[in-house]
């Protein structure tokens, strides 16, 4: 019975969402499997606006928050069920949401400009650091995280076949850049990324050779995971981040949805979800 109740359910909400594009479906069902685990009973439906909103609010982060009471509501709208209280705690979480983005987005106005990291990160290569240059291209090419430069260099395809590491492939005409692991692998899956940039193609080149010559130096190898947030920072321009490197990038192309989109789909992000957290309000 509660089987069946469970599985009703999911398909009502899987064909309520299936007119929505399919990053958009998958951060849905990954909402609803993580509101799903956190409920006593069998469905979403079986549970009162309170208890919704109660698991809902026991999230540390806001946007989780809004996450999971739009997945409430939405099934509840589809069994005719009342939803005006969660509305209701949804609009004023919404408003406290969007004033403490404006707050915390206000500094950008005195962090540096996204030309000023591409000439630090040319300047890297000029100064034959390799390394830290390649850090940085590919935090400015490919917006990615931290972990997600935790990279072995290979030279054969079959080298880069565990599916829990990331990789740079190379061969004579191209550097490819895999991804398995980083933090929404779950919902994006495998990302793979090629590169023909000449300067950058040396870069990895010589790491490669550096790491042959049996070379201890650490400036020869990417981090590991456990290493990367500590040696990303220190790579950076003023030692921002990759956090504040992707704020930089949001904010510069603003007006530019196509590009806030690719953006999103180099990271592994829901186009709204990076509107809600860098006060975008034109997407």
């Amino acid at each position: 019975m509660s089987s069946t109740i469970a599985e009703t359910e999911i398909k009502l909400f899987t064909d309520s969402i299936a007119s929505k594009s399919a990053n958009t479906q998958r951060a849905y069902k990954t909402q609803y499997k993580k509101l799903s685990g956190l409920m006593v009973t069998d469905a979403v439906h079986q549970n009162s606006e309170k208890t919704l909103i109660g698991l809902a609010n026991d999230q540390t982060n806001a946007n989780s928050q809004q996450a999971l009471l739009n997945i409430g509501i939405l099934i509840r709208k589809l069994y005719d069920l009342p939803v005006d209280k969660m509305i209701k705690f949804r609009d004023r979480n919404k408003v406290k949401l969007q004033e403490h983005v404006k707050e915390s987005n206000q500094y950008l106005s005195n962090l540096p400009t996204l030309k000023d990291l591409e000439e630090f990160t040319d300047h890297l290569y000029d100064n034959k650091e390799y390394l830290d240059y390649a850090i940085n291209f590919l935090l400015l090419e490919y917006n990615v995280r931290n972990a997600d430069l935790a990279l072995e260099i290979v030279t054969v395809k079959r080298d880069a076949n565990d599916k829990t590491k990331n990789y740079l492939w190379i061969t004579p005409k191209k550097v490819t850049f895999i991804r398995n692991n980083y933090k929404t692998s779950d919902t994006y899956g495998k990302k793979e990324h090629i590169i023909t940039d000449k300067k950058f193609m040396f870069a990895i080149k010589y790491l490669l050779k550096c790491q042959k010559q049996k070379n201890t130096d650490k400036m020869c190898f990417f981090p590991s995971t456990e290493q990367a947030g500590y040696v990303v920072k220190k790579a950076s321009y003023q030692q921002l981040g990759s956090g504040t490197y992707f704020k930089i990038a949001v904010d510069t192309h603003r007006n530019d949805l196509q590009k806030i989109k690719q953006m999103g789909l180099n990271r592994g992000t829901a186009t709204d979800t990076i509107a809600e957290n860098y006060d975008i309000n034109n997407l």
